[in-house]
């Protein structure tokens, strides 16, 4: 198993350098390349790795995919965030879809023929879902949607969503029920487009739906199971975030280093000086520690773990919250350039910020722990 991780691990990184990071600038500045590098990169399996091949998918490990989305992130964190919404997509098909949906569907996302979104958050229920307005109720052999969704990773990108709606307003979180819903479906539209403090080029906007009418076969599993659909869907793609700032940090090292025993002061180069010894060991420290709690996470999944939501949280606070840290080192090492655009440093730090937001808030991981700790 060694060997075939090895093995993967050195393909993933050949086909980057070779696809990606001749045109990184270009990707994550221009906006340039993207729907030709994500074709590219579904035919090689970027958007499949652990789904069984009858799905389309390289039947890998969840482990050999953390570890591919780590190498990839180092790339380039437009594209993988692109592919992680796109996972969370698949992923809630794959867990509760019924035999029918798995075989209309996934073979499709994961060849990355159809890109997916995932859509939970509103404009006024963020961090808790049974507060979502968006409604469904069954007409016939159609559920009709209405409701407003925000904050959708790869809205406008996406030809197929899963939106999560009440089809039991009075039951909160137990009234929520989730939906396949094919992108082209007449009174759904790509809204308000949010303009973000970094990944310009990473699509996010709001997704207006109006009278939808969707074939009562699309809902995944069965009525009002949307929020345990919602939250084992997420229970991995915190996983994947995670394993998405581990890349981050590593590229921020990377840049650190070669920076720091290029740049000189005091006749000497930079990384002679302690201070700058001392940001690299802290940086290293980080990066490493959280590749083993994201990995760890990973094998929780592999195993069918019943530990693996509280795992899959403390991947998602400490690794993500590490990013933060590790690129703010990185830009105090650079100094006056790390506040310059067009450093990759001040960019990799604009961008880990986003780590600490989506798939659930920090502070919402924490909650997660407290409450699996203080149960047990």
């Amino acid at each position: 198993m060694g060997v075939v991780m090895e093995k993967i691990e050195e393909l993933t990184r050949e086909v980057c350098e070779e696809l990606i990071r001749p045109k990184e600038k270009d990707i994550e500045e221009n906006g340039l390349y993207i729907p030709e590098t994500l074709s590219k990169l579904g035919e090689l399996g970027f958007f499949g790795v652990s789904f069984p091949r009858e799905y389309g998918g390289v039947g890998l490990t969840f482990e050999e995919a953390v570890k591919s989305s780590i190498i990839l992130s180092s790339y380039t964190s437009t594209i993988s965030m692109i592919i992680g919404a796109h996972q969370l997509a698949s992923l809630s098909i794959f867990l509760f879809g019924s035999d029918t949906l798995k075989q209309k569907y996934l073979s499709q996302l994961n060849k990355g023929r159809l890109i997916g979104a995932f859509s939970l958050t509103e404009p006024h229920a963020g961090s808790d879902p049974s507060s979502i307005k968006t409604a469904a109720f069954l007409n016939g052999d159609y559920y009709i949607l209405n409701g407003t969704k925000a904050f959708v990773t790869n809205a406008g990108l996406a030809n197929l969503y899963v939106i999560f709606a009440k089809t039991n307003p009075e039951s909160g979180a137990r009234g929520i029920s989730a939906f396949v819903v094919e992108g082209d479906s007449e009174g759904l539209a790509v809204g308000h487009k949010e303009e973000k403090m970094a990944l310009p080029y990473l699509p996010n906007a709001a997704l207006v739906l109006k009278d939808v009418k969707v074939p009562k076969e699309n809902l995944i599993g069965r009525a009002n199971l949307g929020f345990i659909v919602a939250m084992k869907t997420l229970e991995l793609g915190r996983i994947l975030t995670s394993a998405g700032a581990v890349g981050l940090m590593e590229r921020a090292l990377h840049e650190s280093i070669k920076y720091a025993k290029e740049r000189t002061q005091g006749g000497q180069p930079i990384s002679n000086y302690q201070i700058i010894q001392s940001y690299l060991a802290e940086m290293k420290t980080l990066l490493e520690t959280s590749r083993e709690i994201v990995l760890t996470a990973a094998r929780k999944k592999d195993s069918n773990s019943p530990d693996l939501g509280l795992y899959s949280s403390i991947a998602k606070y400490y690794a993500t919250k590490s990013a933060v840290d590790v690129t703010r080192l990185a830009t105090q090492i650079f100094g006056g350039y790390g506040y310059v655009k067009g450093y990759t440093v001040e960019r990799l730090y604009r961008e880990a910020k986003m780590y600490e937001i989506v798939e659930g808030t920090n502070e919402i991981q924490k909650l997660i722990i407290a409450n699996n700790i203080l149960k047990g």
